[in-house]
């Protein structure tokens, strides 16, 4: 069983319709693919066979209750109104596990912008710059990864390149960084009108209806349960 615990609340924007991420994440545990990786706790849970914490909930979910919000989990939303079960199948895979741990910030010592990974999960070893470096391997708070997480990545893992017709499937990664959008998210323009594989873009319109979540992210989801290729 994976338990969630969902809050209904104000947002601390109104452009922000709801947010997800893991209570916490595990490394080297019994059966864990990559012992160099640390593991969501829903995908922990599933691949070590039992409960790793069984005091707290494996997924934190807040929705933003100043939304236009349609509820009554029909899917026929109006044009005005944003469809609530659509919202919560998008936040449950960021729970799951399609979450980038790193983080872009201003060093004030090297006096610009620097990237950080300090505890690099599955999905960022999957996540490659066009060279084939992962994002688990660049060195943390430097103006490389911080380069990289402005430029083009990719999806590496075989599951998510099948699905997806035999290419790898580009990340949202604009060149101006977008917390909480950036990387953790397929590339919006590449995905956007791609019928139940726009669940997993950045950006939702009110209106817009998914009820699955499409082959390539089900095809990435598998992957996470893999060890990643070296880069």
């Amino acid at each position: 069983p994976i338990n969630v615990e969902a809050t209904w609340s104000r947002s601390t924007s109104a452009d922000i319709l709801g947010s997800a991420r893991p209570d916490r994440y595990y490394a080297k545990f019994a059966g864990a693919p990559d012992s160099s990786l640390w593991y969501p706790s829903a995908l922990a849970n599933a691949i070590a066979g039992k409960d790793l914490d069984t005091l707290n909930p494996e997924i934190i979910i807040q929705i933003n209750s100043e939304a236009d919000w349609d509820l009554d989990g029909l899917g026929k939303p109006t044009r005005f109104e944003y469809d609530l079960k659509s919202v919560m199948i998008h936040e449950l895979a960021h729970g799951l596990g399609f979450l980038s741990t790193s983080a872009y910030i201003f060093d004030r010592t090297k006096g610009q912008n620097v990237g950080v990974l300090d505890q690099p999960t599955p999905f960022d070893a999957y996540s490659q710059t066009e060279d084939g470096n992962r994002l688990a391997d660049l060195p943390s708070r430097s103006i490389e990864l911080a380069k990289a997480l402005t430029s083009k990545l990719v999806w590496s893992g075989p599951e998510g390149i099948k699905a997806n017709n035999g290419v790898k499937p580009l990340l949202f990664t604009p060149a101006t960084y977008e917390a909480g959008s950036s990387v953790s998210h397929l590339d919006e323009e590449t995905f956007a009108n791609t019928g139940s594989n726009t669940a997993l873009t950045p950006s939702m319109a009110a209106g817009e209806v998914f009820t699955e979540l499409g082959p390539v992210l089900l095809g990435m989801m598998r992957d996470l349960r893999n060890k990643p290729a070296p880069g």
